[in-house]
């Protein structure tokens, strides 16, 4: 039925932009439709604005930030001219979605408004929108180091969410919090968050249900290599690739590789860590100079390598197409192609 609705050849006035996007989502293809690109480019504000603006999401989800970014600007322009309101208020500027990437820009711009501020003339948001908000603003905040920001804000998305009375939304607050742990180095009690999130997520009931789990599992990766257990990081990596491929997006599957690269040096494996990172900017569609974890691992890489080795890899990483990327990121290519792991590594 999606397959025969989007060959249509026309849908009349703003529905035809408005009904593709959800309709494609149903489907396995994940490039951005003829008539939406058709809409996209027309002369009709009315059309274009909501066009580009979901031309902008099929490029974030295909790590093309380079594309991304003019169909924001379109979006907002189109939407001004047209006198659309809500339209300028849901097209975020600075456009991350919950978990992908955040620039550098982003991270540290000023003036940066808080979601959903630019709506207040409609009335409050949903409960729900307000926590996805927080979710965004606890990255944010993270990669600026804001420690007590980041604190106070998972207190105000958990309180959010048992009004909700949503049980999935208060595991994926878990998460976040894990990740604030994970992140400042906190682990006291990150395996029981990360426990909870796990058994939360089984039932696949949460939306986007894939991209969570894909979150958590980078997550249980993460605390393993932390506290020493390299044969339950390494099956963590597998079962968050395989969630990863799922969620049918590339910028989740950046979260496999950075992990994938903190791996690799357990087992002396520095030049491939480096291709990773580098296959991670190629999947989030941007380099990533604000997380904490990205940072360490490119000084650490270049620590071991050499500033010219490290950069050779990483671009060898970096100047693969999005298939390639997401071929190499997969953590059991490091076992076949490395074979066993040191003895005395479990």
């Amino acid at each position: 039925m999606a397959g025969r609705l989007l060959a249509h050849p026309e849908r009349p006035a703003s529905y035809g932009a408005l009904t593709a996007l959800p309709l494609v989502f149903l489907q396995e293809e994940r490039s951005t439709p003829v008539n939406i690109g058709q809409s996209a480019d027309g002369d009709d504000v009315r059309l274009s604005g909501p066009a580009r603006m979901f031309r902008a999401q099929f490029a974030e989800n295909a790590g093309e930030l380079d594309a991304m970014r003019p169909d924001v600007e379109g979006a907002l322009t189109c939407f001004r001219q047209a006198g659309d309101r809500w339209g300028q208020a849901v097209t975020p500027p600075c456009a991350p979605n919950c978990g992908s990437t955040t620039t550098t820009s982003t991270a540290r711009s000023p003036t940066c408004a808080r979601p959903g501020s630019p709506a207040s003339g409609f009335g409050s948001l949903s409960v729900g929108d307000e926590v996805f908000g927080d979710l965004r603003w606890i990255d944010l905040y993270l990669r600026r180091g804001d420690a007590d920001r980041v604190i106070a804000t998972i207190g105000s998305a958990r309180e959010r969410a048992r009004r909700m009375s949503a049980p999935d939304m208060l595991f994926l607050v878990d998460a976040w919090e894990a990740v604030s742990r994970v992140r400042r180095g906190d682990l006291d009690r990150d395996r029981e968050l990360l426990d909870a999130g796990e058994r939360g997520l089984r039932g696949g009931t949460l939306f986007p249900g894939d991209h969570a789990r894909t979150l958590v599992g980078s997550l249980r990766a993460a605390y393993c290599l932390e506290t020493g257990g390299l044969s339950g990081a390494e099956q963590a990596l597998a079962q968050t690739y395989a969630a990863a491929l799922a969620a049918r997006d590339l910028p989740p599957l950046s979260l496999v590789a950075v992990q994938t690269a903190a791996f690799a040096p357990a087992h002396g494996w520095q030049h491939r860590a480096a291709a990773l990172l580098g296959a991670a900017s190629r999947l989030r569609g941007a380099h990533d100079r604000t997380d904490r974890q990205v940072r360490d691992l490119t000084c650490r890489g270049r620590a071991a390598l050499g500033e010219g080795a490290f950069t050779a890899a990483y671009g060898t990483g970096r100047e693969l197409d999005g298939q390639a990327a997401v071929t190499a990121v997969a953590p059991a290519r490091l076992r076949r192609e490395f074979g066993a792991a040191r003895p005395g590594h479990g």
